[in-house]
């Protein structure tokens, strides 16, 4: 068909980074296109550590220069503690070239993203949800919105644990891990320890991350091996402090799905592949799928490489991360003597 007779070159499902991150590298490439928001406002999301190793991505998608708007502290490494013994762990660099991580909040951070994305002419659309795909052939090309379909050239996946399109096309996500939720909440009021680094307290039972996400506002996760809700407290640092609304749980069961690129889609972020956040780079690998997969389309579509050569590469580079991370994770949880992971 002619890309005329489309109404867009690309649209993405989700827009949190991984979408984002897929919608700003396509229209960077001039290439017309939709993201679909189902949230109508703010997304509600964890806080996050970012590795410096971060900045260089984002300056790619060009936010680099707003960071310092979203982000609520910065330190030069993080505190970790294993089986009851402490030390620093410093990001890098050499005298006078410090390498400093960043505490972000997620909503504007998210914001940011989609901000960037509007700047380069990304139709972003608020409070849709796709009903269906729409199919030619063994192609996707497009979606069966409720208020009307959207007809595209090609379909990015950015749901996260959703998988919106991942359910549709029964593709299997199986558990590579023992089934795994963090528990994680907020609190306001002082901690000072916390505000130099973030700590990761680890045993054999699991594990405890504490991080100052703004001024006087502290996030906690705990991921504790068989325990349920009911036994979940905050850390004691952090104890005396004033919850700030309820405790929440994420299933973050290391899974990869089986295909995550097809003929005419891809699958990105968390929707492709999830890992504990004991990972260290969960936002940063959405960024980079995101990136690379806006890479791959504009590659296919402009037929610069087959389309079938394309969807492999993609599918090799996220199993050779997501394997390369669950032997170094199964390596540090047998470290613990964590016998989930023997």
């Amino acid at each position: 068909m002619d890309r005329r007779s489309f109404d867009a070159d690309i649209v993405v499902v989700g827009g949190g980074p991984a979408g984002s991150a897929a919608a700003i590298s396509c229209a960077q490439r001039g290439l017309k296109v939709i993201l679909c928001e189902r949230e109508k406002g703010d997304r509600d999301r964890p806080g996050e550590t970012l590795h410096p190793g971060a900045e260089p991505i984002l300056a790619q998608l060009g936010v680099a220069g707003h960071l310092a708007g979203v982000t609520g502290a910065r330190h030069e490494g993080i505190w970790i503690e294993k089986s009851g013994k402490r030390h620093f762990e410093a990001f890098g660099g050499g005298a006078g070239d410090r390498w400093m991580g960043l505490q972000v909040w997620r909503a504007d951070f998210d914001a940011l993203l989609l901000g960037r994305a509007a700047e380069l002419g990304v139709d972003i659309r608020r409070g849709c949800a796709p009903r269906d795909v729409l199919r030619a052939g063994p192609s996707i090309c497009g979606l069966r919105m409720a208020d009307g379909d959207i007809s595209a050239r090609m379909v990015v996946d950015a749901t996260g644990s959703a998988r919106w399109l991942g359910r549709i096309l029964e593709i299997d996500m199986p558990p590579r891990s023992p089934r795994l939720i963090a528990f994680y909440g907020y609190v306001e009021g002082a901690c000072p320890e916390r505000d130099l680094a973030p700590l990761l307290v680890a045993d054999a039972a699991g594990w405890t991350w504490t991080a100052r996400v703004k001024p006087g506002l502290y996030q906690w996760t705990r991921m504790r091996f068989g325990e349920t809700a009911s036994a979940i407290v905050p850390p004691e640092e952090l104890s005396r402090l004033a919850p700030v609304g309820r405790m929440k749980g994420a299933d973050v069961t290391w899974r990869m799905a089986s295909q995550i690129s097809g003929p005419g889609w891809f699958i990105v972020g968390d929707a492709a592949a999830v890992l504990d956040p004991a990972s260290s780079h969960g936002v940063l690998k959405a960024l980079m799928s995101g990136i690379l997969a806006g890479q791959l389309i504009e590659a296919s579509l402009s037929g610069k490489a087959p389309p079938a050569e394309l969807s492999a590469s993609y599918h090799r580079w996220l199993a050779r991360w997501f394997e390369t991370d669950i032997l170094q994770l199964g390596r540090f949880y047998r470290e613990l003597g964590a016998t989930e992971f023997a």
